[in-house]
């Protein structure tokens, strides 16, 4: 069985390109599509076919995912479970082999490359921030809200002071009942005049 498999995850090329990409590849090398499917449907399928004799053709790599050590999970799975697995842009062709596993270890290693990379590179920029003088990271107990109550502040406390209940005041001007309690925690004073309870 010749499969045509289809992303549909809309970060690749569109679903009508894929199938017209892999119905060109059929017919230039005489392999008609017996079927297309997606994501679901291959793990479905996998486990009603018993022979190993199917082939999986997709557009280009990036079908199998959106990260490499996706990609890379795909085709291990696909061809350890007996597909070969064929990526028309790459030119690639992955059999259950020795060499596969050899390219499989490959590519693992250089994302495990990769991730040590980015680890250094930004452990260095933080140093190198620190070293010029600035302050990396929050203070402690800070929680960033946006402040989402700027420029209303004279109205939440003439609310509040009027009597309001803060359950009532936080609708009325358009914040959350979470954020007006951040708001008093930075107010104490008005927090200690108004009651929670009150005119609700």
């Amino acid at each position: 069985m010749i499969i045509g498999y289809l992303d549909n995850s809309h970060k690749n090329i569109s679903i009508e390109s894929q199938r017209d990409i892999i119905n060109q590849y059929a017919r230039d090398n005489a392999c008609p599509i017996d079927i297309f499917l997606t994501e679901p449907d291959i793990k479905n399928i996998k486990k009603n076919i018993n022979s190993k004799e199917h082939t999986i053709i997709v557009a280009n790599i990036a079908c199998l995912g959106n990260k490499l050590a996706i990609i890379t999970e795909n085709i291990e799975s696909m061809v350890f479970d007996g597909f070969t697995l064929v990526t028309i842009k790459e030119n690639l062709k992955f059999e259950h082999s020795g060499e596969t596993e050899q390219l499989i270890k490959g590519i693992k290693l250089s994302i495990d490359i990769r991730n040590s990379m980015v680890s250094v590179i930004t452990r260095k920029a933080l140093d190198d921030k620190r070293a010029q003088g600035f302050k990396l990271g929050r203070d402690f107990g800070f929680k960033n809200k946006r402040y989402c109550w700027n420029g209303k502040e004279e109205e939440i406390k003439n609310k509040l002071l009027s009597g309001m209940s803060r359950l009532r005041t936080a609708k009325e001007v358009g914040i959350s009942i979470v954020s007006l309690y951040n708001y008093l925690k930075l107010n104490p004073e008005l927090k200690n005049m108004t009651s929670g309870d009150q005119n609700a």
